[in-house]
């Protein structure tokens, strides 16, 4: 198999960029392209050309998220380069397992690496997994890496890592469209 584009999912919590860093790490060892992409998944109702203010300025959803993720991946990408890897950094919308599965196509990826908190249970039924989801759906192969549990986080277990999957762009836009 010829790895010549890794795409890495990301969700800003703690542990996306250590699992961009081990990305980053194997793409620069076989000379791949990686891409770095964030999926914001819109709450009901809101499109990306709805308008909304959440810092007091009128712009559109798509516009305030993209802005805010473009800021929050500039870290991504840093840390690729000084692993030796070039990243492209991509913000799509969608619901995430679909938006990936398309970005993997687009893209035109040989293999999609993924962070997974490695929930079980109850909390896995409740909670979903996109890990999951992306690696019984894709046309390609899909490296799973479980996330490690870091001091800064609240508990010792990423089972209940507190982050779901949302920046604090996307939590605002959400509240916004709640009332």
């Amino acid at each position: 198999m010829n790895i010549r584009t890794i795409l890495v999912p990301v969700d800003f919590s703690v542990c996306s960029m250590l699992v961009t860093r081990q990305a980053a790490g194997l793409a620069a060892r076989l000379g791949a392209r990686l891409v770095v992409l964030h999926v914001s998944d819109l709450p009901a109702g809101v499109s990306p050309d709805t308008h909304v203010r959440p810092e007091g300025v009128d712009r559109t959803a798509s516009e305030y998220l993209v802005a805010d993720a473009r800021e929050q991946l500039a870290p991504f990408a840093e840390a690729a380069r000084e692993l030796g890897a070039a990243a492209e950094l991509d913000v799509k919308f969608g619901h995430v397992v679909p938006t990936i599965l398309r970005a993997a196509d687009e893209t035109q990826s040989d293999l999609i690496i993924i962070g997974t908190h490695g929930r079980t249970g109850i909390a896995r039924m409740v909670l979903g997994s996109v890990a999951e989801g992306v690696a019984h759906k894709a046309h390609v192969p899909v490296m799973l890496v479980r996330r490690e549990s870091r001091p800064e986080c609240a508990r010792e277990s990423c089972e209940w890592c507190p982050h779901g999957g949302r920046s604090a762009a996307e939590e605002k836009i959400a509240g916004e469209s709640q009332g």
